[in-house]
């Protein structure tokens, strides 16, 4: 009997370490060498191509990438599930897309949809598998041959090989979703792209080490000589993952790795470089598929912001390099001929793997506005007209959804930073790239829409003999509603003052000649006839305190503002400058008036439909809304606001519970601003959520119908 046992504990421990060795490591044995490499997806030329009926078709690809990121939920949590996913992809289908991109291996669920929606739908999409790695690798010290680069990369590319055909379980990823992956998806996927985005310094500290190999000859892909240390990287990572697939399943997908216009392969001269921070060059072209290579490779770019003057910054050697591929480049389009140059340059399809445009309420870049959602719409329309036209083999727009957790180098430093993003920051350029908005509720506290029905005596915070006002707040916005016995629009200002800190403030507001009951932050000025603005007190005014010499090349904590001052000044951001400040010079950096107002309507079922409207006026008054951190809160969801700058020598953060708001329209009335107290409850970290196509959405479908007739 022992015997027995002892055998049958043997034979379940060997299971089971064959389980755990095939499902969880990836373990196979090649019992058919010999046999053919198939696939479903091929390049030729500059385009990709799928095999349907045994035909070779050209398939342009119009991709969206999505995430598993919801209100709410930390994004690598995955805690979208299947119903969220089947939903986002009938409205991705119906949007005229035929791709999605994941950035990396995502939970089971994902894949579960995915099978399902393929299999039941009656449409079709397919799938770009991406991989990454960690940001601690990615901008860490060590260089991408560091295991935890390299060989993180191979083994979640291999991982994911097996994840899309059905044969994996993932216990836990640090960078990737976890679960019981049993659904064969492989038919549809497209095939695999290699990083999200690439840290510019670890590619020239890779490139600059006489420890990795400057040459690379596999299986399925080599290097030309002139390839550099990370393109060698990037050639025995996609082959090692596409022999991997080869060897264990006998078929084939299309690869590439991610590259943006920081590390393109043109070369700037030795000051525009320096200017720039453009020290890489990596090319695709120096990467080869060799003939066993039956799919197909393409070059991928993230596109972003960059310089209309690019072709200026071009070396010597460079321009002589390229030739007649600069002549007559349309330099009048949105990406100043740059995609036309990409398309002409390269010999493999290329695809634009990511690009968007923010429907933020703050700009993040020199010279532009920021875009409302038909405006974000349009860009995305006349960027995919312009890679078409340049022979790109299509397009990923980035993203579906718009990401509550993500920051923005402009504002970050004047919010916490959360693990559970349950407020959206319309100020935060990175929350509003997405097509689908969420929100609390299907109707936001209130619509700014020039109509008063939906406020109540509830709501009133503060009435008198001018009239009253009444305030809301959601997750976006604090909502105001000024009703106003005889206020006429083109001839009168209204004014609210707003006191939020008990650390300074001022009962003087010297540039509108006001004075208030209580100590002010903040004074809204609405002026039909002029400029609407957002105003805050000096000692509160968050730029100064953390940019002053970036702007203004003073020191703010050698002398500073007073508690009390009376002078109010414009809220501004800081915005990337446009061209570069010469080495060892000093210019002020650029900056963006996000205090100002504007008008118009913030009903989306409106024709006159405005996405950036902050204020409207209504028959007896005004309907205004305000971002939480434009007023300085840096969680409203605690009601932690900025406490005292210079105390803290930054900014640190004060709970409160309560604000004060008064309001003055009548110029004659010198009497001081009487003021009423608004309380502040935070709420709970779960929060519920619906969802909202945007404009953008709609145009972005209208124009994808018309290219099929």
């Amino acid at each position: 009997m022992r015997r027995f046992i002892i055998i049958v504990c043997i034979l379940v421990a060997l299971g089971g370490g064959l389980l755990y060795a095939v499902y969880y490591e990836g373990f196979y044995l090649d019992l058919h060498p010999g046999a053919p490499v198939s696939a479903d997806f091929r390049t030729l030329g500059g385009e990709i191509q799928h095999l349907a009926d045994g035909r070779w078709e050209t398939l342009e690809i119009r991709g969206v990438d999505v995430s598993s990121s919801l209100p709410g939920e930390p994004a690598m949590d995955f805690a979208a599930g299947g119903e969220d996913y089947l939903r986002w992809f009938e409205s991705i289908a119906a949007l005229g897309a035929n791709t999605v991109r994941v950035y990396t291996i995502m939970d089971s669920d994902f894949y579960e949809a995915f099978y399902q929606f393929n299999t039941e739908s009656g449409s079709t999409l397919y799938l770009l598998q991406g991989l990454q790695v960690s940001d601690a690798a990615n901008y860490g010290a060590a260089d991408a041959y560091d295991s935890e680069f390299r060989e993180l990369l191979i083994q979640n590319g291999q991982a994911a090989v097996d994840v899309i055909h059905g044969r994996r379980h993932i216990a836990l990823g640090d960078t990737s979703g976890t679960g019981i992956y049993r659904w064969d998806v492989s038919p549809w996927v497209l095939g695999y792209l290699v990083g999200s985005e690439w840290d510019s310094g670890n590619i020239a500290y890779t490139n600059n080490s006489t420890l990795h190999p400057l040459s690379y000859e596999g299986t399925y892909f080599a290097t030309v000589p002139e390839a550099n240390r990370f393109e060698v990287l990037m050639a025995e990572i996609m082959d090692r993952i596409t022999q991997y697939e080869s060897d264990k399943y006998k078929t084939q997908r299309l690869i590439a790795f991610v590259n943006d216009p920081n590390n393109d392969p043109f070369a700037y001269e030795d000051l525009y470089a320096t200017r720039f921070f453009k020290y890489n060059q990596v090319d695709a072209e120096h990467i080869v598929p060799t003939q066993a290579l039956c799919s197909g490779y393409f070059a991928a770019y993230r596109l972003s912001q960059f310089s209309e003057d690019f072709l200026d910054y071009f070396s010597q050697e460079q321009r002589a390099g390229l030739g007649s591929t600069l002549a007559g480049l349309d330099t009048t389009a949105i990406y100043n001929g740059y995609l036309e140059l990409l398309g002409r340059y390269h010999t493999i399809p290329v695809v634009a793997a990511g690009f968007g445009f923010s429907t933020a309420r703050a700009p993040v870049y020199e010279g532009e506005a920021p875009l409302t959602e038909q405006e974000q719409g349009q860009r995305i329309v006349e960027v995919c007209r312009e890679a078409s036209d340049a022979g790109w083999a299509g397009v990923f727009v980035s993203t579906w959804q718009d990401v509550w957790e993500r920051r923005t180098w402009n504002t970050t430093y004047a919010t916490l930073d959360s693990l559970l993003p349950v407020w959206q920051d319309v100020q935060s350029g990175g929350q509003g790239y997405g097509l689908l908005q969420f929100s609390w509720q299907e109707e936001p506290a209130c619509v700014v829409d020039g109509d008063p029905s939906e406020w109540t005596e509830a709501d009133v915070v503060l009435s008198n003999a001018q009239g009253s006002l009444s305030m809301r707040y959601d997750e976006k916005y604090l909502y105001f509603f000024a009703e106003l016995e005889g206020f006429d629009p083109a001839a009168d200002v209204l004014y609210i003052p707003i006191d939020t800190t008990p650390r300074s403030g001022s009962t003087y507001c010297e540039a509108y000649d006001l004075t208030f009951a209580r100590a002010c932050d903040f004074v809204v000025c609405i002026n039909g006839g002029g400029t609407s603005r957002v105003v805050v007190q000096e000692r509160y005014e968050t730029l100064w305190a953390m940019h002053a010499f970036e702007t203004d090349r003073e020191d703010p904590y050698e002398e500073l503002r007073d508690l009390d001052s009376p002078l109010f000044r414009p809220i501004r951001l800081l915005v990337q400058r446009e061209d570069p400040v010469p080495v060892g010079g000093w210019e002020p950096y650029p900056t963006y008036e996000t205090g100002l107002l504007r008008e118009g309507s913030a009903d989306p079922d409106s024709a006159a439909y405005d996405s950036l409207a902050d204020f409207h006026f209504t028959s007896s008054g005004v309907e205004l809304r305000l971002p939480w951190e434009l007023l300085n809160f840096g969680d409203p969801s605690e009601m932690m606001i900025h406490d005292d700058y210079y105390e803290h020598y930054g900014v640190e953060y004060l709970h409160i519970d309560e604000m004060w708001v008064g309001f003055s329209w009548d110029e004659e009335n010198d009497a001081r601003i009487p003021m009423s107290s608004f309380p502040l409850e935070g709420w709970d970290k779960s929060v519920t959520y619906h969802e909202r196509l945007k404009e953008s959405y709609y145009i972005l479908q209208e124009y994808w119908a018309g290219l099929d007739g």
